[in-house]
Formats: structure tokens, sequence, C-alpha cells
């Protein structure tokens, strides 16, 4: 028997599993008796937990979604007309569908799930009489923004399309996987290759925002709201925002994977290109993970030399400039020299890419100061922001101005910013190079992080889009498409999880003695995609005796492992 200490990853995966169990079952008794209350996002804070289920097991979670998906249907029927708002919009109103009851359905399929999201879909192609019609069939645009089973804008609220139209195809897909009906896909695919013409013939880099169609004079001020123009300016990065909370590159790789349509793939791949410089924001989670589902789901590993040269960008000049200041240090000793050197030092120290190119450096400043560097992730604690630093909108992928930010807290409690890759990155990262410590460095950020969240934040039942949150930080906030620190990071590399019409499915499936399609507590699990081919998943045995589960692929036969104890085991699954 080995009593050697569990590997890094292994000990960072079961930290961050732990904290979402945690968190499920606290908030599960928080809010079982809570009846619902009608919010057009209610159900987006546990949007994280249906993949948790699917990998680790939590029943209480379906307990309580079913409960929640019951309060829906009651309040439909009171309030809403034929399984839909009287009046909204593509963005808002859509939520409750794409952000909860989808995600239910695919994991835990019934009848009373799939009949909500039908009743939504059929007013999507204009297939209930008496309803105002939402989509023109001659020409396959939407007739407005502004949508609802009684009103449907007109005027001035019409002749425009924006990325949000996406949300429902999300429905629609969705309603298609629940029926099998033609009509569904049908839609979906001919309004898609409006916006993938648009986007293939746009400059690279130039995303269009807005479809203009239909003849008529769009509100300006509307057309910005509803494109989400109001979160960002015009810059070539900004221009592809609005596409990642509607879920557009999502639908187009769905489509892709459903009708084979090569026009989607590009247009998807476009887009992701132009994700590429968010990389490294430390508040950008969508980029990676987006990024991720492309490379494995397309199986193009084209981006993959562009993808590690974002992720190292700046780290020579941040080096240059760390030098600078250990040479003016040791001709002047002045102590400003001595802070400048260690704020630069932190700052590389959050870059898993810099760590193996700090330690001479390092070294160089103990000389110089009498003491290595007291600032960066060795030494400080990990700390959450709460305070909303501003009223005005953030520029940027993935950002809310009431979004918690993350930094390190020293023995004075003086506060530095992370300037760390966001874990979705180093999750894209480990799946690009193998490199342990990437994965490593992800999951102890994830664990940090619902750590502190769980600390101080309320779950986000009343307000699903906001920033401030453990919802957000788990599967994001309004602006980040559904994906946070725990669906665009910890599941996939758990299971190889990737996005499949709103909700994530397993590229590897494990299944416990008992007969559970769940992970074993015992065990810890890296998985590692390759594009288009078999997935390489590492187990680690943590019980102190050995055991045995069996794994497999998406569709494929299970196949036995056996695993010592307190030991390290590598397979490769198709």
């Amino acid at each position: 028997m080995s009593d050697d200490p569990r590997p890094p990853w292994a000990d960072a995966f079961f930290a961050a599993r732990d904290e979402m169990r945690r968190w499920i079952a606290h908030a599960f008794k928080r809010h079982a008796p809570v009846p619902y209350a009608g919010g057009h996002d209610e159900g987006s804070f546990i949007a994280s937990w249906f993949g948790f289920h699917q990998l680790f097991g939590a029943p209480a979670a379906l307990d309580f979604a079913r409960s929640l998906r019951d309060g829906v249907a009651a309040w439909a029927r009171e309030h809403m007309r034929h399984g839909f708002f009287r009046e909204g919009e593509a963005h808002h109103q859509t939520e409750i569908f794409t952000c909860f009851l989808a995600r239910l359905w695919q994991v835990a399929p019934d009848d009373a799930t799939a009949e909500l999201i039908v009743d939504a879909a059929h007013h999507i192609g204009n297939w209930v009489e008496g309803i105002p019609a939402w989509y023109d069939w001659e020409r396959h645009r939407f007739l407005s923004w502004r949508i609802g089973t009684e009103t449907v804008g007109s005027g001035a609220s019409s002749g425009y399309e924006v990325p949000d139209h996406f949300r429902l195809l999300q429905i629609a897909l969705v309603a298609h996987r629940i029926t099998g009906e033609q009509r569904y896909l049908d839609l979906c695919a001919a309004y898609a290759a409006r916006w993938t013409r648009a986007i293939l013939d746009a400059p690279a880099g130039r995303p269009p925002t807005v479809l203009y169609s239909g003849g008529a004079e769009a509100d300006r001020d509307e057309v910005l709201y509803a494109s989400g123009a109001h979160h960002q300016g015009d810059s070539a990065l900004e221009r592809v925002e609005p596409h990642v909370p509607a879920g557009t590159i999502d639908v187009l790789l769905d489509l892709h994977a459903l009708t084979g349509d090569e026009a989607c793939a590009l247009a998807a791949r476009r887009l992701c290109e132009a994700l590429l410089p968010a990389l490294t924001d430390p508040y950008s989670n969508p980029p990676g993970a987006l990024l991720n589902r492309y490379r494995a789901a397309i199986g193009d590993a084209s981006l993959d030399r562009d993808i590690l040269g974002c992720m190292s960008a700046g780290i020579d000049q941040l080096l240059e400039g760390l030098d600078g200041m250990l040479s003016f240090l040791a001709k002047t000793r002045v102590s400003g020299y001595a802070l400048a050197a260690a704020r630069l030092y932190a700052a590389l120290v959050d870059n898993p890419f810099a760590a193996d190119r700090l330690e001479e450096r390092a070294e160089r400043y103990r000389e110089l100061v009498g003491e290595r560097p007291q600032m960066g992730a060795r030494t400080e604690t990990p700390a959450m922001v709460i305070e909303t630093l501003s009223r005005k909108p953030v520029a940027g992928i993935g950002k809310r101005r009431d979004m918690v930010r993350w930094g390190w807290e020293n023995e004075l409690g003086a506060l530095r910013p992370t300037s760390s890759p966001p874990p979705p990155s180093l999750m894209l990262a480990w799946q690009i190079t193998g490199d342990e410590a990437l994965a490593e460095r992800a999951l102890r950020l994830v664990a940090d992080r619902m750590a502190l969240a769980r600390s101080a934040l309320r779950d986000g039942r009343s307000h699903g889009c906001a920033g401030s949150t453990i919802g957000a930080v788990a599967s994001g906030h309004g602006r980040d498409g559904g994906y946070g620190n725990v669906t665009g990071t910890l599941l996939p590399l758990a299971g190889g999880m990737l996005r499949d019409l709103a909700q994530e499915r397993p590229t590897v499936r494990f299944r416990r003695g008992d007969g559970a399609e769940h992970l074993p507590a015992e065990v810890a699990s890296l998985v590692r995609l390759h594009p288009r081919a078999e997935a390489q998943v590492r187990l680690y045995n943590d019980a102190r005796e050995p055991l045995s589960l069996e794994v497999a692929g998406p569709a494929g036969e299970w196949t036995r492992v056996d695993l010592a104890a307190r030991a390290t085991t590598d397979l490769r699954v198709r």
C-alpha cells in the first residue's frame, strides 16, 4: 500500500469537486421550500448542476430542478399564453428555456419538461393559429427582436436581426431532438445560412452584429440595445462579443453536427479566431471554452499555434521589464525598484507559461534584497472583490460591471489584482500541450473561486444574469453564454464535456460498480481530447485499496479498468 501524496492535479480536482458538492447541498436546502416566482432566468443559477450530476451524481440537483420545472409549468398556465411570455424579447424571455429547461431535458428527459420546451418552440415557426407571426418563411428572417404570444414588434421595432435570435434557434434545435420533426431543423438551417454568409463575407475580425431586413426603419437606440452594443464599442474583439451570450458559435457547431454544413463550421471558426486576443484576459471565460469545443468537435487543430502564442504573449516584455528593474536595483539600491520588480514577478508567477523562467530571477532578487519576492501565488491568499467599481459598462468578452473581481491578499491585507489567464484558457492550453501543471492550475483556481463565492455571495436565483453570484462564478453571468469556472473548466477536464444543444455532454463516461453512470467518489479524472480522435484519460485512485470502474466513449462499449491504490492510471478512450 502506498502512502504517496496525491498528485497536485488530483488534489485540486477533489477540492473543486467538493466545493460544488457543498454548494449544491446547501443551496438545495435554501431553495427547495421556495416556490417558483416567475423570474425569466430563475433557473439559470443551477446551470452547472446538470453536468456535475452527469459526472459525479447529485440526485438533489435533479430533485430541485424538477420541482422548479413544475413551478414553471404552473406559473405558465396562469401567466403565459400557449407556453411563452405574452410579450418580451429574444434575449430575456428565452432564458428559462435555454439556460434551464433545455439542460434539464438533455440530462433527465421526460414528457413534462419536453412539453414546456415544445410549446415555446411552436411559436418560432408560426405553428400556432391565433398567435402573431414571429418568422418570415419566404425571406427566412425574424420579424422582430421583440416577441411574444400577444405582441410582436413592428415599425421601428422591426426590420433588423441580431445575434440574440440564435437563442430561438437553440430552443428549436432542442425541440427537434425531442420530437424528431424536420420543420425545426429546416428553419434553423435556413435562418443560420443568412448569418453564415454575412460572417464569411465580412472582413476577418469584423463579424456583423446586425442584419437589416424587411425594409422598416429600425430604431437606432433599440438596435444598439438589442445587439448588446451598450456593453462594448466597435473594436474587432468587441464586435464578436454579442455572439458569445447569444450562443451563435454553439448553434453553428450544433447545426454542423446535425447537417454537415461546412459553412457553419467555417463561420464558427471565423468567430473563434476573433476571440483569440481575449484568451489571457483574467475575466474572459468563454474564449477558452468555445475554442476547446470548436477544436474537438470539428477536428481542427490549425489554431493551436495561435492559441499558444496568445497565451504567452507579453511574457517576454514583462521579463525584460523585470530584468531592467533588477539591474536598476543592483546599481542604485533604491527600494522603489525592489517593489516594482516584485510586482512584475507577481504578474509573471500568475501565468504558468512563465513559471519555468522565473527561478533565476527570484534568486537574483534574493541576493539583492535578502529574501525572495514576497508577492505571487506562492505566498499570497486568493481573494475576491465584490464591490462594483464603476457604473459604466465593461468592454471585452464575458464582462459585466457587477462581476466579481479576483486577486491575491498578502499577510498585511493588501490586495493585488490577478493577472492569470482564466481557468478555461488554462484548460484549453492543457488540451493542446498535455502539460499537467496547466490542468492543475486551472482546477485550483476553480476550487478557490467556488470556495470564495460560497463564503460571501448569494446563489443567484433571483437574478440569474447577475455577475456577483455563486451561479455566475460556476456557469457564467449574462454575458458568458453559460461558460463559467465549472462549466468551462471543471466539466471539460473531468469528463471531456462539450456543449451540445444548450447542455454539456460527456465525451468520456464512467460507470461505478453498482451500475450508476458516475465517477466513483475516490477517483479523480483528467481528460485530454484529441481533435476528432481518441481521448486520453488520467485516473487517480485516492482509496487505500484497489477498485474497478468502467469507462466508455460517447456511444462506445464499456471497458473495465482496474485502479491500484493511491496510484495513477493512464488509458485511451475512443
